[in-house]
């Protein structure tokens, strides 16, 4: 069986020719805006060409990879159109991101360029790597290879998938004529780079004619985002179920938003107490469940949910035309309606495989289904046809995990813990929190190396993947064959969660129950020392360290969220997400606390797009230069 996926005979629709044709027909109207710019179509196509033939005139086009660093926004999508132009490779990189995990995913490519996009588009070409230029190109010489997008990695690496041009651009058809998206479409930029979904998020809205609208922050607040839908007019917008749960949990009360029509989930279970909840806040909106992994290219399922949603996971419903799936058991037969077993994918233009070591390696496998061979995804996740024919999705059949919709490998995980020094053995999983899934891992190894462990893996994971506590044992419980227990540890993971849960429900009713007035009798530092073991969930030992960095003790760009909403609640203040950027630490937000507490209440602080952008970069720079 050849190591790539037959794409049948049909001709190549490249990306950037959807997003041309867009840019044509739609020339004079609104493609990207922000607070701080707006951009249109024609301007959009132009300044793509600028990028394309800079990168032309430095030797990059067919075959060449460029990683595209920088953040969402109207230059990103610049950068990315501008490579396709150029004939070259993308790959999405965020400059969030550790230093390690970028070098790791560039070298992957290797990608033989960057364009960083936080400084006007600025080219600069990388060494070749140790096999030369010339043999990395030829391998990625194919004019279908659109984009190189990552994934957690069972081995301890990210894993390179190389995505398909026309896999892509018939998603992207099909979403935008599936549900009628055009120039009377305002659709919200919510998605980072680095995840594939970028390009769903961002690029169905602009082969539409619609207008792309760009938050002024990185990360909205609970309350602002609503603020952000309703003022901008926003029809539509991609995001994960947990990122849900946060808007909904915001402090201030709202009135239900009309306007917005299209709510597109994807990459978590969808419940439908949510999804009531959800409709209350947007009356007039449809929700839709997506669903399929990276390595099929985008969703391969969609679900419309009712009005009145059944209790419970919703399903991901039927395929995606030119997509079967098939549920299948343990010897790869199919399964009978309502028998669960292995989803596995055949789409009919997949992505190409994983590029591992300069060679394309297959994840598809050839099935029997009835008396036709078939080629398939197998995605690891366990489901059942429903009695309507629609697909159910029952859980995972190993370790991987998703948390905010990023899937992660616990191997990964776990092999980055292992390889520091002072770890002798690791035990990983998830166990469910407030607001989603949480990383635990139990160590047997050197109590006192934690702050150092912590600082190892942070500057190798993104923040989603770090753990959010690290549990030390003497020795971990074995087996009589020698294995870890993982039952026994995975016990020890739950007590621990369902243990600062309680602590922390304890502390909130003990909070709520003292009169307002005598709220600022309380010490600040205790108030935020609660908060921050709540929210970011990293146990009492993470805060021993006063100059901790809030994303270095367990928090994530999810949990930041909440606890900005958090500490505004508790403080009776308002002040811009960006101020947990600025002050980072927690010695830096009890001093930030203490001030902004003692100023008039109808004076919230502010400060700019570009003073929070700055800021930002500083405090990653930091963390960076603390981690070498």
């Amino acid at each position: 069986m050849p190591n790539s996926h037959p794409h049948g005979e049909l001709s190549v629709q490249a990306v950037d020719t959807l997003l041309k044709r867009a840019c044509e027909k739609f020339a004079d109207a609104t493609a990207i805006t922000s607070p701080t710019d707006s951009m249109s179509y024609s301007d959009l196509l132009s300044r793509a060409q600028e990028v394309a033939d800079d990168l032309r005139a430095q030797g990059v086009g067919r075959g060449d990879v460029v990683g595209i660093l920088g953040r969402r926004g109207a230059s990103a999508v610049v950068a990315v159109l501008g490579v396709w132009m150029s004939g070259a490779i993308v790959m999405l990189v965020d400059d969030a991101l550790p230093d390690v995990r970028r070098e790791t995913m560039l070298d992957a490519g290797p990608a033989r360029a960057t364009v960083d996009c936080s400084d006007g588009h600025r080219i600069a070409l990388r060494p070749a790597g140790p096999e030369g230029e010339d043999s990395a190109t030829a391998v990625l010489d194919d004019e279908d290879y659109a984009y190189i997008a990552f994934t957690s990695g069972s081995t301890g690496q990210p894993k390179a998938i190389v995505g398909s041009h026309t896999g892509l651009s018939g998603f992207l058809e099909w979403q935008s004529g599936e549900f009628g998206i055009g120039p009377h479409d305002r659709f919200a930029h919510l998605t980072n780079l680095s995840f594939d979904v970028w390009f769903r998020d961002a690029l169905t809205p602009l082969i539409s004619g619609a207008t792309l609208c760009v938050p002024d922050e990185r990360h909205l607040d609970a309350d602002g985002v609503l603020e952000f839908l309703r003022s901008n007019g926003i029809t539509g917008f991609h995001l994960v179920p947990s990122l849900a749960k946060v808007w909904l949990s915001g402090s201030a009360p709202t009135e239900p938003i009309s306007g917005v029509r299209l709510s597109f989930f994807a990459g978590e279970p969808l419940d439908g107490a949510l999804v009531g909840a959800w409709q209350d806040l947007f009356p007039d909106c449809q929700v839709v469940n997506l669903y399929g992994p990276t390595e099929t290219t985008l969703a391969q399922h969609f679900y419309r949910v009712p009005r009145n949603p059944a209790a419970g996971i919703q399903p991901v419903g039927r395929n995606l035309p030119h997509s079967r799936s098939h549920v299948l058991d343990e010897n790869r037969r199919s399964c009978p309606d309502g028998t669960a077993g292995e989803i596995h994918i055949a789409a009919d233009h997949p992505s190409h495989g994983y590029l591992v070591d300069g060679r394309m390696v297959s994840p598809f496998v050839e099935v029997e289904i009835g008396a036709e061979r078939v080629v398939a995804y197998p995605t690891g996740d366990l489901g059942r046809r429903g009695p309507d024919g629609g697909l159910e999705i029952l859980g995972r059949a190993d370790d991987q995990i998703k948390i905010a919709g990023v899937r992660i490998e616990l191997q990964e995980v776990r092999s980055a813990i292992q390889s520091h020094p002072s770890v002798r053995d690791v035990f990983v999983c998830a166990q469910e929190d407030r607001f989603t899934k949480v990383i635990i891992a139990v160590v047997e190894g050197d109590a006192t190396a934690e702050r150092e462990l912590r600082d190892y893996v942070g500057g190798r994971l993104m923040s989603v993947m770090l753990p959010s506590a690290f549990l030390f044992l003497p020795e971990l419980p074995k087996l009589p064959n020698g294995k870890v227990d993982r039952k026994a540890l995975s016990e020890v993971a739950r007590v621990h969660v369902e243990e600062r849960a309680r602590r922390a429900e304890a502390e909130r009713a003990a909070a709520a129950a003292v009169p307002e007035a005598g709220r600022p009798e309380r010490p600040v530092a205790e108030r935020l020392e609660r908060i921050w073991l709540d929210v970011a969930g990293g146990g009492a030992n993470s805060l021993t360290d006063r100059e901790a960095n809030f994303f270095d003790v367990g928090g994530t760009s999810l949990t930041i969220v909440v606890l900005h909403s958090e500490l505004q609640r508790e403080f009776g203040v308002r002040f811009p997400l960006v101020r947990l950027f600025e002050h980072a630490s927690f010695n830096a937000q009890r001093r930030f606390l203490t001030s902004v507490t003692q100023e008039p209440r109808d004076r919230a602080p502010s400060a700019s797009a570009a003073t929070g952008r700055a800021t930002r970069s500083r405090v990653l720079s930091t963390r960076r230069a603390r981690r070498r």
